[in-house]
């Protein structure tokens, strides 16, 4: 992926961690 779309990958990660 690129470097520009990694805040958004590590965002789809911590919702569904925070939704649990």
């Amino acid at each position: 992926r690129n470097g520009h779309n990694f805040p958004l990958d590590l965002a789809a990660i911590q919702a569904p961690s925070i939704n649990g």
